[in-house]
């Protein structure tokens, strides 16, 4: 039987530093894609693209929008303007 002192929880602030360990990583940045849906092309069509050719997607324009951070979809929603930006109005998270 050992008379160690137990572990901290991860779930509570360092009692050296007083800061939570996921906070920590508050400064990493991480690469956020909106995938608007994905089609095939053939190696000789896709030699042959021009300017003003269309590429078909798999998605209808009302369907939801993937949000992927570091490839992992963790998010979806439907694309809206900010200003004279695209952005995502998240509808489900998780």
């Amino acid at each position: 039987m050992s008379n160690s002192p137990p572990s901290p929880s991860e779930n509570e602030p360092s009692k050296a530093s007083g800061v939570h360990p996921v906070e920590l990583l508050d400064h990493v940045e991480v690469e956020c894609e909106a995938l608007l849906g994905s089609g095939e092309l053939t190696i000789g069509r896709l030699g042959k693209l021009a300017k003003g050719d269309v590429i078909t997607l798999d998605k209808s324009p009302a369907d939801p929008v993937d949000i992927r951070v570091n490839g992992k979809v963790i998010a979806r929603g439907e694309i809206v303007t900010v200003e004279d930006r695209f952005a995502i109005r998240l509808s489900q998270i998780g």
